[in-house]
């Protein structure tokens, strides 16, 4: 579901989908991301955290397809959020109302390990749209 949730905003903006690539597990010992990324907490019956993590260049791009002149860092974090929003989004809608999604917090860089938690592993899953690579990472139990 949050792989189609990705799908859905690229395809909403474009009329593309992402190049998904191969999922893989981290220890969370030092999180996995780009130039800023976007984290929702998440309560509930699932606990954990659920981030998409890109490059500027990405996110710049993605503001010129929606011919949004304004390509500032604010407007970044702010598109970063809307990506993050979609995909916890539609992830409550599948889990139902008990599933709690925080707004989500928007950091430089990729999540501090405070976000993640240690016991548990994250599923990263690359994905690439017109070239740029960015990362969903899910660690939810």
């Amino acid at each position: 579901m949050f792989l189609s949730s990705i799908n859905a905003f690229f395809a909403q903006i474009e009329g593309s989908e992402v190049s998904i690539d191969t999922p893989y597990l981290s220890n969370n010992k030092s999180a996995i991301g780009f130039d800023y990324s976007g984290i929702i907490k998440i309560s509930g019956p699932l606990e954990g955290c659920v981030y998409v993590s890109a490059p500027s260049a990405m996110l710049r791009e993605v503001i010129k397809v929606m011919e949004e002149p304004d390509s500032s860092i604010t407007m970044m974090k702010d598109l970063l959020g809307e990506m993050a929003n979609t995909i916890s989004g539609n992830a409550r809608t599948d889990f139902g109302s008990e599933f709690i999604i925080s707004p989500p917090h928007i950091v430089e860089g990729a999540p501090s390990v405070s976000y993640l938690p240690k016991d548990r592993q994250s599923y990263i899953t690359p994905f690439t749209w017109r070239g740029y690579k960015a990362v969903i990472g899910i660690c939810i139990n």
